[in-house]
């Protein structure tokens, strides 16, 4: 592990070496993918950002922007820095709404992270409504999607049902019972 960190604060500083913008963003966002593939979380979250660039700068296209946008969001998302993931995940959802629509798939997936930040922040009827407004999609995402999906699912169901929302949590069961029916 030692190693892969070593390498990857190496590409860090090949990162910042680079001579124009457009790879030095690029750069940072391979050496977060990297650091990210490692579970270095602080590492990840620091270069992340900077693949972002400047706020207001136009170098990235509104959906590398979005995307970086989501991928910095589930970074904070696990380091249970809930505020700043969904104000992320804001800005990546706008960008997503007018580039694609509410109804594309790169939507539905940033739901179901802003889906993962409300268990995060307890916030469970709220998500469950979100939640129910994305399972007409379902069917559209990958497998790893649905078993994702359906795990989410079961959390919320229980979670539900704990604090006496058993018509949410019904409604859930329902919908998980047609995705297992779907695999």
């Amino acid at each position: 592990m030692l190693t892969r960190i070593l390498i990857i604060m190496s590409l860090a500083g090949l990162a910042s070496a680079c001579d124009n913008a457009a790879s030095q963003l690029e750069a940072e966002a391979s050496v977060c993918e990297k650091a990210l593939g490692i579970g270095a979380l602080e590492l990840a979250e620091e270069h992340c950002q900077r693949a972002l660039g400047e706020p207001g700068n136009d170098i990235l296209t509104p959906q590398v922007r979005s995307e970086r946008l989501y991928r910095l969001a589930g970074i904070k998302r696990q380091q249970a820095k809930y505020a700043e993931a969904a104000e992320l995940l804001d800005q990546s959802l706008s960008l997503e709404q007018t580039l694609s629509g509410s109804g594309s798939l790169q939507f539905a997936g940033r739901q179901l992270e802003r889906v993962l930040i409300l268990a995060g922040q307890g916030r469970w009827p709220e998500g469950a409504r979100l939640l129910e407004q994305t399972l007409p999609m379902s069917a559209q995402l990958s497998e790893k999607e649905q078993a994702s999906l359906a795990n989410i699912l079961q959390r919320y169901i229980a979670q539900l049902q704990k604090i006496g929302q058993t018509e949410q949590a019904s409604r859930l069961q329902v919908a998980a019972d047609s995705l297992k029916q779907q695999e």
